[in-house]
């Protein structure tokens, strides 16, 4: 009987063993993802260039142009505040009563589980389509009345035309006027990830709590592998 036990025992042992590697190679592998793990969004053109004496076709990706608007405390915001950083971008207005409530919470879920020293370079950026009414004291209302107070996490306002620009063609997504819309705006529902070039690495639905969580997993491999790059790089 005890050399029943015994075996049971050593079976339960060599169990949790497996099981133990098991978690920790998956762990491992999550991890090892290089910085082109994630695809890239928007071809601008194909180039040929000369590798080794053989000609090959090559892909130049769109990149987030330069911008110049104002935050929430009314202070210039362009496109350095997202270089060198992974940056979420999204578009909403503080009086829209559809997605945008959801939106914002699931963004500021976000927040809250990336508030670790790991994650003090990211950068969470929201674009208002409603410029004219959304001023920097209704946005700042807005980050209190939601409960914001991430200093990663700004508002930008202004020129209706270069946000919607932005929006339309650089980010790829829908930022407009439209009497048909409830609120009198239509916008996408995405989160875009950007990575620290300004390239676009990633959509994701902003009101999909599963879709949210993708994004906080596409954001780890993404801050993890450049970081290996740079090591690479000895930067």
């Amino acid at each position: 009987m005890k050399k029943e036990k015994s075996k049971v025992g050593q079976r339960i042992f060599l169990t949790a063993v497996f099981l133990t590697g098991f978690v920790i190679i998956f762990i491992l592998s999550r991890m090892d993802h290089d910085f082109g793990s994630l695809p890239y969004y928007n071809p601008e053109k194909i180039i040929q260039k000369n590798v080794d004496g053989v000609t090959v076709s090559d892909t130049v990706w769109s990149t987030i142009p330069e911008f110049q608007l104002v935050d929430e405390y009314g202070e210039s915001i362009d496109r350095s505040h997202i270089d060198d950083h992974v940056t979420v971008v999204d578009f909403f207005f503080t009086t829209c009563t559809t997605i945008c409530p959801k939106m914002t919470r699931q963004m500021r879920t976000l927040v809250w589980e990336l508030d670790e020293p790991y994650f003090e370079e990211i950068r969470f950026l929201s674009f208002t389509v409603d410029p004219e009414y959304d001023t920097p004291e209704v946005l700042r209302n807005y980050k209190k009345d939601m409960e914001i107070d991430d200093p990663r996490w700004s508002f930008a306002t202004g020129d209706k035309e270069i946000i919607y620009d932005l929006g339309v063609n650089s980010f790829r997504v829908t930022t407009q006027e439209d009497v048909n819309e409830l609120g009198n705006f239509l916008h996408s529902e995405k989160f875009i990830l950007l990575d620290k070039e300004g390239y676009i690495r990633g959509y994701y639905d902003g009101t999909d709590s599963d879709d949210v969580r993708r994004l906080d997993e596409d954001i780890k491999i993404l801050i993890g592998s450049e970081r290996k790059q740079k090591k690479r790089e000895g930067r």
